[in-house]
Order: C-alpha cells, then structure tokens, then sequence
C-alpha cells in the first residue's frame, strides 16, 4: 500500500491505492467489463476558527467519521479515454463519493487510474479482481450534514 500526501493551501490528505489482483491459478483471463472500487473514507471536520483565542487549534483531536462505500465502474467509461477524460471521471467519482476536489486528490487518482491503463495494456499482467482506495481528508463539515444551509 502506498500513502501520498502533499502540501499546500488545501488541507492534509492521504490517499491509498491498493490494486488487488485475481489469484493466477484460477485466472481464466476472462475480461472482466467494469472495476470494483472499495473506498474508506475518512473524513475529519476542521474546528471552527476563533479568532479571540490566542490557543493553537489542536489538529490532533479533530472529530472523525469513516464511511465505507462500494462502487462498480465501467471499465471503458474509467480508462477508455485519455488523462483529460480520466480527470473528468475522477471528478464525477469524487462528486459522487462527497470527497473534496483537492488538487492532490484529483491528481493522485488521475495518475493511478491512469496506470491502470497502461497496466490493461500489458498481455502478461494479472486480471485486477478490486481497487481499495483510502482517503483521509480535513473537511470543514461532513457530508450530509447542514445540507440546506
């Protein structure tokens, strides 16, 4: 498994990217037409800024809610395109999944996701059976939540 976290004027994220593959003794190389993807998602809402608090915000404590979502992608919809409309998928899972567009999440799904064409590519690599992906992101409330406001 491998985590990514970037700096820079979004908040911390951690991301995940775990292909699991088919076992080789019973792969029958059977095309399989779409991609499971399991996600966990880990959401921590930022404290409210107070700004008559001369205390350091304890980012350490922040309140936390895990949801754990499958979803099953066409496989030519996710990498029958190129980067561009890759990117543009990424948004509408994202979107569809309540995970903020940040810009290292954006980029580290695009570039993963777009691996696992070129991976499709190759004849001798391995059937991928699901892709676990794990994302841990500061949010300032959490989905659902105060939706009509």
């Amino acid at each position: 498994m491998v985590w990514y976290g970037y700096c820079d004027d979004e908040p911390d994220t951690f991301i995940s990217f775990d292909p699991v593959f088919t076992d080789t003794q019973h792969n029958l190389k059977n095309p399989n037409f779409s991609f499971v993807f399991d996600f966990e998602l880990v959401y921590r809402q930022a404290p409210e800024p107070n700004s008559d608090s001369d205390e350091d915000e304890d980012f350490c404590n922040l309140e936390t809610r895990i949801l754990r979502q499958t979803h099953e992608f066409d496989r030519d919809w996710l990498i029958g395109g190129d980067r561009e409309q890759i990117q543009a998928n990424v948004f509408q899972i994202l979107e569809m999944i309540q995970v903020p567009s940040y810009s290292d999440i954006v980029y580290t799904l695009t570039f993963k996701i777009f691996d696992l064409k070129k991976r499709e590519s190759e004849s001798d690599s391995p059937e991928i059976e699901r892709i676990r992906v794990g994302i841990d992101v500061i949010v300032p409330r959490f989905p659902g939540a105060n939706d009509d406001v």
